[in-house]
């Protein structure tokens, strides 16, 4: 008994290697785009994310605008989005102090004299790009003198943590006593009673 093979005509052979080529080109041609287009969408997020990136940086200093001595503390919006202030804490000596008489008390010796300070709450504050917060303010002519020096000379050991975010809710940590603010995920909760309040 004799079996017969069909045999597929060379033509036929060669179209469906010619259709499977031009599916392997496609599928391709697919994936590049792809990935084209998850790459320009990074760049996209990167790029609103730099347009409206904040940047705080502290700042002190022992003369006011009109040339009288008075020493101030200040953070500065210096990026390009605003910074919504999460915590603020002044430290010295490493222990929080939460206003500007527990701050005088453990860095200059306040004791019972009275302080004559101007202030600035931080919480849930806003800061623009470009704008500044003078959260402290000590006059020389109203407070004693034994204590504005002591200040001078230690406002230079006072740390300064400030987290904030982006409209965005990228967060970062200011640290005073380090060049480059700390990316990170959230805020921190900072308890009541050592968070800034003037």
């Amino acid at each position: 008994m004799d079996v017969q093979i069909p045999v597929e005509p060379r033509g036929a052979a060669r179209g469906r290697l010619s259709n499977y080529l031009a599916s392997a080109f496609a599928i391709g041609v697919s994936m590049i785009s792809l990935g084209v287009a998850f790459s320009s969408n990074r760049t996209q997020e990167r790029l609103l994310a730099a347009s409206v990136w904040p940047a705080l940086e502290y700042g002190t200093g022992n003369r006011s605008e009109d040339g009288r001595d008075e020493i101030s503390m200040t953070v500065a919006n210096s990026g390009v989005g605003p910074a919504r202030l999460r915590s603020f804490q002044v430290l010295h000596d490493g222990k929080p102090t939460p206003n500007a008489a527990r701050l005088l008390n453990q860095c200059c010796g306040l004791g019972d004299e009275p302080a004559f300070t101007v202030t600035s709450g931080t919480r849930a504050r806003v800061l623009k790009a470009g704008d500044e917060l003078r959260f402290l303010r000590v006059p020389r002519e109203t407070n004693a003198a034994a204590v504005w020096e002591r200040l001078n000379r230690e406002r230079f050991k006072t740390r300064v943590l400030a987290c904030y975010c982006s409209v965005l809710d990228a967060c970062w940590m200011m640290d005073s006593e380090q060049a480059e603010p700390l990316p990170l995920a959230t805020c921190p909760e900072v308890p009541d009673d050592q968070e800034w309040s003037g």
